[in-house]
This record gives structure tokens, sequence and C-alpha cells, in this order.
């Protein structure tokens, strides 16, 4: 396991081998985020299960043991084996939350990627993507959005089942107005973060926030490249906030059309624009997958009239610089030329909505 933060790992790794309560001994660290570490543990009487600690520094802030706590509920509610089972909640001796739940045996999909050294197959992204559009349709329609969907927070189980897990800080139902600061910031992982939870405007963050973070995981699995990147996670927001994503053709133009437009629409600028529901976006993966099967010699690109960029949204920069035309190289070049070099710097602008967008690097990802 790859930690940052020296001090969280000695601290959870110390925890290995003692009891919870007297009944749940702590047997190995197989997970640790900035809200929790997790264990493998073992019952007094026997059975294996996980057991989610959260940190002691959270356990302090009522809203953080609330928010911690409220992922059982969650996983009730969606009620789908695609979601890690939360069995019980309790609380140590110390009074510090934790979760029991299943303990699963594989891999995370940020491992998987790892281990491959490159790009993933194409036909395992999609049909990964399949079994995490399943989940997300149970979930969105019992009103429940993530909202971390990202790599390390999907599982793959041995027999190449998918579990999504941490449902953290996701939401279960329509959200009230928040004018706490925790509802002010953005919450999340910046490399999976559409422009909405970038700007940390909860009041429209939704279904289509889910799919933007999986048109973002597929991007990288088939490009071993992250969608954006900048110098620090501010300008990475900005980014993210004013920019549209280059198209998926621009780096892998020998990707399938089908599967181009899929991963295309789903990480679309403005929400409009984007699939508009999981068992939508699930329909045009299945097609895409069939399309891999097709001999290459029947596979077009996308009619001319779906290359034209869409009419631009309340939520859209005043100039799209998505990659639409990276099928139409020639065209796109011309266009590419008059918008000027990638910025070096970014300067604070009168108006968001005004200025021109960066064009974003895209290192290959670690």
């Amino acid at each position: 396991m790859d930690f940052e933060n020296v001090t969280h790992v000695q601290r959870a790794q110390a925890q290995v081998g003692t009891s919870l309560n007297g009944v749940w001994r702590l047997d190995a660290l197989i997970g640790l985020g900035g809200m929790a570490a997790v264990y493998a543990a073992t019952h007094r009487r026997g059975h294996r299960v996980a057991i989610k600690l959260l940190h002691p520094e959270r356990a302090r802030d009522r809203s953080e043991r609330a928010r911690f706590l409220r992922e059982k509920a969650i996983a009730q509610t969606v009620d789908h084996p695609g979601v890690a089972a939360v069995i019980a909640d309790d609380v140590t001796e110390d009074g510090v939350p934790f979760l029991v739940m299943e303990l699963l045996e594989g891999e995370t999909l940020l491992q998987r990627w790892k281990a491959q050294r490159g790009p993933l197959p194409a036909a395992e992204v999609l049909s990964l993507s399949e079994q995490i559009l399943e989940v997300l349709t149970a979930a969105h329609a019992r009103g429940v959005v993530h909202r971390d969907l990202k790599p390390d927070n999907i599982f793959l189980t041995r027999d190449r089942g998918v579990k999504i897990l941490d449902f953290g800080i996701a939401r279960l139902g329509v959200p009230s107005g928040q004018t706490s600061l925790v509802g002010l910031r953005a919450m999340g992982t910046p490399a999976y973060m559409p422009p909405e939870q970038a700007r940390a405007r909860w009041d429209l963050v939704d279904a289509r926030t889910d799919l933007w973070a999986l048109g973002a995981t597929m991007f990288s699995l088939l490009t071993d490249r992250y969608v954006q990147e900048a110098p620090t996670v501010n300008e990475l927001f900005f980014l993210r906030m004013t920019c549209p994503i280059p198209s998926l053709a621009r780096i892998a133009p020998s990707m399938v059309p089908a599967v181009v437009r899929v991963v295309d629409r789903a990480l679309e600028f403005a929400q409009a624009d984007r699939w508009p529901d999981a068992r939508s976006m699930l329909a045009a993966v299945r097609q895409a997958h069939a399309a891999l099967a097709l001999p290459r010699s029947t596979l077009v690109p996308p009619p001319r009239s779906t290359l034209v960029p869409p009419p631009r949204s309340a939520l859209a920069p005043a100039r799209d610089v998505r990659d639409r035309g990276a099928l139409d190289e020639r065209s796109q070049s011309g266009r590419l030329q008059a918008r000027g070099s990638r910025a070096s710097s970014l300067s604070p602008p009168r108006s968001l909505s005004t200025i021109p967008c960066a064009r974003s690097t895209i290192p290959r990802a670690p």
C-alpha cells in the first residue's frame, strides 16, 4: 500500500493485534484514507469481517461522525450486491465510531491499473464499466449519488465482480440549503471531479456527476493518463472549473469510435450534454463492447453532425476547447494553433466566464 501520511500509517499499524470492545481482533491493515483506516478482523466467535475505524481526530467532530455513520444507511438503501455490505456500527471504548463490513478478497481497480503498467484493454474497461453502471443505476434510482467515484473506490473481487466502496461523502436524497463551511468547499478527489463539484456547487451535483467521474476513470484506464493535470491542486481546480476535457480520440486515435463516444459524452463540461442517466450510458457501453468484436473495416466515425459542439450552457466557459475534432485532424490543427500555447501560469481573471481556457497537460499517471 502507498500511504503518504507516515504518522497516520504508524498509528493505524499500531492498532493491528488489538481488540475492539473485546469482540473484534484487528488482524491486518488493508486500507487507509483521509477519514478512516480499514482492517481485516476476526470476531471472537471466529467469523472474518472488515472493520472501518474513524480517525480519532475526525471522531471529535460531530458532523464528521454523522457523515461516517451514514455510510451504513446508504449501503442499506442501495441494497445491491455491487455495494460492500455494512453489517453493523459500534463505538470503541474510547468513543471512536467504527463500521463492521463484509471482508472482500481481491484488489482495487487502482491496484489492477498499476499492475498493468499501461492502458488496460478496452474490452476489460467496458466490462467493468457495465458492472459499475448497474450499481449506479440502482443507487441513483434510490436518490444516492456517490460523489467520489474513482479507481481506488472500485473493488474487483476474485471472480471479477465489482464492488463500489466508500460512500462516505455520498448524498442521500436532495440536499437542503447549505450554509456551513463544509457546504462551501469542494469534497472528493480532484483527478475525478467534474466542474460543478470542483466549484462546490452542491445544488448542481446529481447522478450525472457520478457519470463524469466514471468517464474520467475510463479515460485514465484506456490511456494511462489523467484527464487533466496541473502543478498545484488550486490550478487543477481552475482547469476543471473552466476547461473542457480533450476527446479520447486525441489521446488514443486508434480507439473504436463507439468507445470514444461513450467517454466523450460522459466527460462533457455541461451537465445537460452528458449521458442523462446511468441506464442510458450503460446501453451505450454495451453497444461499444459489441463494436469491439466487429472487423475494424466496418467501424466508421460518428456522423459529422455529432462532432459539432453543443450549445453552451450556463456552466460552460466562453471558449469551448473540447477537442471534438480529433477525428478530423486537419481542420482541428488549425483551430488549436489559433488558440495559442498552453498557459505556463494562471493570473487572476476578471471573470471566470470570459477567460480563454489553458490547454492542460496530460501526463502519464503513476
